[in-house]
C-alpha cells in the first residue's frame, strides 16, 4: 500500500495522515537524528539541564546522556553550546522591534492598516 493510498484511508477513516509532507521534511544535518534525539537536542538547545530535559520527555537522566552523546557525535559537535548553534536558526523567534511591543504609538500608523 502507498503512501498516499494509506493517507486516504486514515482521512475516510477520520484519522490524521501519518506522513510528513514533503514542504515539511526536515533538512541539513538534523535529518540525522531520531524524533528523541531531535525533541532532546532542541530542549537542551534551549538552556534545559539535562534533569530538566528527562523530567519533561518522561525519561531518565541515564536516557538524556545515552543521546545526548549520540547526538553530539552525528553533529559533529562538542559541547551544548556548540549544539544550540547548530539548532539557531530552527530556534530563532522573531523579537520585538526595538524593544517596543506597541510600535503605533511611536509612528502613528494603526497596526491593522
Amino acid at each position: 500500500m502507498g503512501t498516499r493510498q494509506a493517507d486516504a484511508e486514515l482521512r475516510a477513516a477520520g484519522e490524521a495522515p501519518t506522513a510528513v509532507p514533503a514542504s515539511e521534511a526536515r533538512t541539513g544535518p538534523l535529518t540525522l537524528l531520531t524524533s528523541q534525539q531531535l525533541r532532546i537536542a532542541r530542549t537542551v538547545a534551549k538552556g534545559a539541564t539535562n534533569r530538566e530535559v528527562a523530567r519533561q520527555l518522561s525519561i531518565s537522566t541515564r536516557t538524556v546522556e545515552y543521546h545526548l552523546r549520540n547526538i553530539f557525535q552525528q553533529l559533529g559537535v562538542r559541547s551544548r553550546v556548540a549544539l544550540a548553534r547548530v539548532l539557531e536558526p530552527e530556534l530563532l523567534l522573531p523579537a520585538p522591534v526595538n524593544g517596543s511591543a506597541d510600535v503605533s504609538a511611536t509612528s502613528g500608523v494603526s497596526p491593522l492598516t
